[in-house]
This record gives structure tokens, C-alpha cells and sequence, in this order.
């Protein structure tokens, strides 16, 4: 006696699984391990801004004491010395004081850093062209230095660079490229943002 059986039948297909329970499992884990590093990082990170106020606002603390102690001890003395002194520490405090507010507004505003765009540049080399200076602030302020063997390379970095997400919105105002001396094939070439230049 003999019986057929229809392998094509969808019993007895092979059903491929998508993903398993353990590689889903292995990404999630994976998931999570780089989440608690990206948060530890900005935890260590915090922690080091806040000890850094921490002492910027001690020594703030000092010397407005000690002004606070001269402008007591110069009552019915001899007061020429003792105004050059607190105008001295005066200014001292004023300086700090900008700096702390600095700080914070570094701390607060700033809370990325400047590792995405020194990372970009590092990443996005060319051939012929080298930085020798890179200056990051606050303010937004992008300040390159380099040499470029050919002066044709400047403009195609810049188009690289305009292409990078991490320095959108980014746009370089002032371009000064110069030669050395007239023997040398290569150019020295300056880029600026208009943030950098305000300070400046």
C-alpha cells in the first residue's frame, strides 16, 4: 500500500525566525550597556564642572573676605596703601566673578562639549592638507589653522566640512589663505566663523 505526501505543504516549510530570543536579548543588553556608559560619562563629566565651581567659588569666597576685611582695618588709617589694595582685590573679584559666570554658562549651555567637532575634524582628513591649529569657544566661535599643499584643496575641505552634521549651521565667514614665501608650493590658510571673529 502505498500513500503520497505533498511536501510542499506549508507544515512542512522550514519558518525562519527573524530574530531569536537570545539575539534579542544580546541587542538589548548591548543597548543598555551603551546607554549606562553614555550616562556615566555625563555624570563624571558634571561631577568634574561641579568640583571646579566648587573651587572658583572658594576662592571668590577669600578674597571677598579679605576685602571685606581691609575696608574694616582702613577705618581712621593711613588710606592710600590700603585703596590700592582693595581696588586690586576689587578687580580680582571682578574677574572672578566673570569667571564664575562664565563657567556656568559654559556648564549649562554647553553640555555636548566640544568632542563631536574635534572628532569630525580628525575623522574627515585630505590629502595635501594638514591643521595645525583648531580653536573651539563658547560662543559657537570655529577658528581653523593649516597648510594645504595646493590652494585648490581649501575650498574642497570646506565643502567636505559643510557636509558634516556635527558642524551644521556651521558656516565660515572669513577665509584668508597666504604664502609663505614664493618659492614654496604650499599655502597657509586661516578659516573663521563670524563668532570667532566677534570675539576676537
Amino acid at each position: 500500500m502505498h500513500q503520497q505526501v505533498n511536501l510542499y505543504q506549508p507544515v512542512f516549510r522550514r519558518q525562519q525566525k527573524v530574530f531569536s530570543a537570545v539575539t534579542l536579548s544580546q541587542i538589548l543588553g548591548a543597548v543598555l550597556l551603551l546607554l549606562l556608559t553614555l550616562l556615566g560619562h555625563a555624570h563624571w563629566s558634571l561631577a568634574e564642572l561641579k568640583t571646579t565651581r566648587a573651587s572658583l567659588q572658594e576662592q571668590f569666597d577669600q578674597v571677598q573676605q579679605a576685602l571685606v576685611a581691609l575696608g574694616s582695618a582702613s577705618a581712621g588709617a593711613d588710606t592710600r596703601v590700603l585703596d590700592a589694595e582693595i581696588a586690586q582685590l576689587q578687580d580680582t573679584l571682578d574677574n572672578r566673578r566673570l569667571l564664575l559666570q562664565q563657567f556656568d554658562r559654559i556648564a549649562l549651555d554647553n553640555t555636548g562639549g566640544f568632542a563631536a567637532g574635534f572628532e569630525t575634524l580628525a575623522r574627515r582628513d585630505m590629502a595635501g592638507l594638514w591643521l595645525t591649529g583648531v580653536s573651539f569657544d563658547e560662543h559657537g566661535g570655529i577658528e581653523l589653522r593649516g597648510v594645504a599643499l595646493d590652494p585648490r584643496l581649501i575650498p574642497r575641505y570646506l565643502q567636505l566640512l559643510a557636509r558634516q552634521p556635527e558642524l551644521s549651521g556651521q558656516r565660515f565667514d572669513s577665509v584668508i589663505i597666504r604664502r609663505p614665501a614664493e618659492t614654496e608650493p604650499a599655502v597657509e590658510f586661516l578659516l573663521q566663523n563670524q563668532q570667532a571673529r566677534e570675539v576676537r
